[in-house]
């Protein structure tokens, strides 16, 4: 690539290691057109795949990454130990110890959340929805890994807010734990508070360094929602050991 766009990043203070870095991309800028412009990260959702892939490559060179880990994302709860790279995971979450390995969600409306821990020896992510949720993907990611939950640190990134997320009675149902993070509408439907009921777990679970973001996908623009818009692209979170550690 002769030149770089340089894709936009989200700001959020989130408090990390000296050897650990992150960004959350905003579509301001970006190499895809239309209804996709103009930062998607997604090969999956009708963009053209030169367009994603020079998004991809103008942030790896930005920000000195030498390999991203995608996933196949698909609202399960399976987990992957990233020990060699590999560009695609059929998983809705991963981690690794290794230096060489930028660990990716995408999202545009579910929770996207990073992770890693206070000595900077482990990074990670996971792809939440109300599915994921169900499933108690949080509590088996932190389980998987078994190390001091205490000791953890964990961003919640931009998704739907409680009021632009509306579920039917049966996902009301599926949550009978954390009834006060649903509200009824007028509707008979239920708005609900994914965030919250992510940080609820996370607590319950001995994980209380957490930073949440107050971004709203739905009403952001700078952000893709697919309930504002079926079609559309989606925006990346991804978590990293920085280079000027001597990582890459």
């Amino acid at each position: 690539m002769n030149f770089l766009i340089m894709i936009n990043k989200y700001n959020i203070s989130w408090d990390l290691p000296k050897n650990i870095s992150f960004f959350i991309s905003s579509n301001e800028k970006g190499y895809s057109r239309d209804v996709f412009k103009y930062a998607n990260f997604s090969y999956s959702v009708g963009d053209k795949s030169l367009a994603v892939s020079k998004n991809i490559e103008d942030l790896k060179i930005s920000n000195h990454i030498q390999n991203i880990s995608f996933m196949n994302q698909s609202h399960s709860d399976k987990i992957k130990k990233i020990i060699y790279y590999k560009n695609y995971n059929n998983s809705d979450a991963i981690y690794t110890y290794k230096p060489n390995i930028a660990c990716a969600v995408i999202t545009a409306d579910c929770m996207p959340i990073l992770v890693t821990n206070k000595s900077g020896t482990i990074i990670g992510c996971i792809h939440v929805g109300w599915r994921g949720l169900k499933l108690n993907i949080i509590q088996k990611f932190f389980s998987s890994i078994q190390e001091d939950n205490s000791a953890f640190k964990v961003l919640i990134g931009p998704c739907i807010g409680v009021k632009r997320y509306e579920v039917n009675h049966q996902v009301f149902k599926d949550f009978p734990d954390y009834k006060k993070f649903f509200k009824k509408n007028k509707d008979s439907k239920y708005n609900m508070d994914i965030r919250l009921i992510a940080r609820e777990i996370l607590t319950q679970i001995g994980i209380t360094d957490v930073t949440i973001s107050p971004i709203c996908t739905f009403e952001d623009k700078r952000f893709y929602s697919y309930r504002r818009k079926k079609i559309t692209g989606r925006f990346i979170s991804l978590i990293w050991f920085k280079n000027d550690h001597k990582i890459f």
